[in-house]
């Protein structure tokens, strides 16, 4: 069973979330308080050109253990992630999407699953609450993935959390949102134990997803052809 006492570092990547980013914070204070009082909140505002780094810098003077820091300029998902966890000090790492795209309750399920293994890996049980395009492109994505590295998952884009030592064992190339992905694949063919939960997608509430465009597409693409490479001829 795994030790309540263990610590854990949430990640927040934030990109122009000023209408979410104080609801995250929020929902993983008080999912994350009520399991361990050895956390640290790590935002990182993706160079928001609004007031997203503003909200989440109030929430920190609120609260020691929430820290926020901000790039220059807008890098994307997978180079906030990598530089989140460049800072991580606690012993276990997850995330949570600045967007609040995720249920405080599916969070609560990762942050209570830590240590049963040294990778827990979530995917979404219901995608009704996503559009059909999108549902269409994530099962190919699936598939390609599972395809290409040999694998039988069911998702790759979901919040996982592992053992922060190994996390910061393995190289994080992608600069966009197949960073977990790459993390998922780069952990798993380096043979650390792993188990699988559901997750809930609560949907967001402001805005639309950022989730596709012509720059972000470029970047899960560059990702999946680096890590094709790395893991079937440089076994990086």
């Amino acid at each position: 069973m795994p030790d309540n006492n263990q610590s854990v570092t949430i990640i927040i990547p934030a990109f122009r979330e000023e209408g979410n980013i104080e609801a995250a914070i929020d929902n993983v204070s008080r999912v994350v308080s009520k399991i361990t009082q050895d956390y640290e909140i790590l935002v990182i505002d993706d160079g928001s050109p609004d007031k997203t780094g503003d909200f989440a810098r109030i929430k920190a003077q609120q609260d020691a253990r929430i820290k926020v820091v901000t790039n220059v300029s807008n890098q994307g998902f997978g180079y906030s992630f990598a530089r989140g966890v460049k800072m991580a000090t606690k012993e276990f790492i997850t995330v949570f999407p600045g967007d609040n795209d995720m249920s405080a309750v599916s969070l609560k399920d990762l942050l209570e699953a830590r240590g049963s293994a040294d990778l827990i890996i979530s995917y979404m049980k219901k995608t009704n609450k996503r559009s059909l395009f999108r549902r269409f492109v994530s099962k190919c994505f699936v598939l390609i993935m599972n395809v290409l590295f040999g694998l039988n998952l069911k998702y790759y884009n979901g919040a996982f959390i592992c053992r922060t030592s190994l996390l910061k064992s393995i190289p994080i190339k992608s600069t966009g949102l197949a960073a977990l992905a790459e993390c998922i694949i780069r952990l798993i063919k380096k043979g650390v134990n792993w188990r699988v939960i559901y997750f809930e997608h609560s949907g967001r509430q402001h805005e639309k997803s950022k989730a596709f465009n012509l720059k972000s597409i470029n970047a899960v693409l560059k990702t999946v052809w680096i890590l094709f490479k790395d893991i079937h001829f440089s076994r990086t």
